[in-house]
Formats: structure tokens, sequence, C-alpha cells
């Protein structure tokens, strides 16, 4: 197996995302992280999914996380307000998140390669290197794991039909 047969296409995002688009891609597609794409438009950098969900934590909240106790659900709606006010931009301004370059791989890359690759550069998605620029593909970690799994005899969850 190849890198190129694990290749999705994933959406790219911009500084200027809000965290509104940004959380909603996340939960629509079941997203790891983000692509956040360079000035020029070219995917440059990834943040965790946690990463985007602290975006839209008021960070007082963040800072006495014990104060989360005292929200009822009607009240927390107010907490929420903020959210088309934050941007991606916001996100990788923050000293708190952990942005990380994009790892690029060939899309001829062994399922091996790709495995040891993405846990030594400790990332959650891989560009492939050779995929249309107006187009990028990725290779995601769930895709990975699920490959190794299948590679080694795994026949997938218990109790599923086969």
């Amino acid at each position: 197996m190849r890198a190129v047969d694990l290749a999705v296409p994933l959406p790219v995002v911009r500084r200027e995302t809000t965290a509104v688009e940004a959380g909603r891609l996340i939960a629509d597609s079941g997203l790891v992280g983000l692509v956040i794409a360079n000035k020029l438009g070219v995917p440059a950098a990834i943040v965790s999914a946690v990463d985007v969900l602290r975006l839209m934590v008021p960070g007082y909240l963040l800072d006495d996380v014990s104060l989360a106790a005292v929200f009822d659900e009607a009240g927390a709606g107010e907490l929420w307000e903020h959210l088309a006010d934050r941007t991606v931009g916001d996100l990788l301004d923050d000293q708190g998140v952990a942005v990380s370059k994009i790892l690029a791989i060939e899309s001829d890359a062994t399922l091996v390669e790709v495995a040891a690759r993405m846990v030594d550069a400790r990332t959650q998605i891989a560009l492939i290197r050779d995929s249309p620029r107006d187009a990028p593909m990725f290779v995601t970690l769930p895709a990975v794991i699920s490959a190794v799994l299948a590679s080694a005899g795994d026949p997938g969850p218990r109790g599923a039909p086969q």
C-alpha cells in the first residue's frame, strides 16, 4: 500500500476563517485537525481539532476550568456568542496552541514509511507532496491506523458483519 492509496481531499482554511466555519468543517466531516494555507494559498500548517475547540472556549474558562461547572445549558449560549468574531488567525497567534508545519510525503511512500514519518512528526495529517496545487490530497492518521490494522490481519470491529 502506498500513500496515494490513502489520499483524500481535505478542506484548507485561511487565517480569516471564522471559528464557526472551522468548527463546522470539523463537526460535519469528523476531521482530526485543520489544514491551514499560507498567504499564497499553499497548505503550510495544521492544528488539531482540540485546538480549534480551544478557539471556541472563552479564555477565562481555560484559565480556571472549575468556572465551567457554574454554567448551565441556558447560560452557556452566551459563551458561544463570540464565535463569529474569532478566526483561525487568533488560534495561530495563541501561544498555547501547537501549530505544526505540515508534513509532506511522496505519493509512492509505503505504508510503513507514512506511519513512521507521521509518528516522528507527531502529526495527524500529511500532505501528498506531488498532488495538484489546486486540489491538494492528504493522508490522515485514522486512515493510516486502519491500513496498519488491515495489514496486520485485524478483521475489523468485533462483532461487525463480515
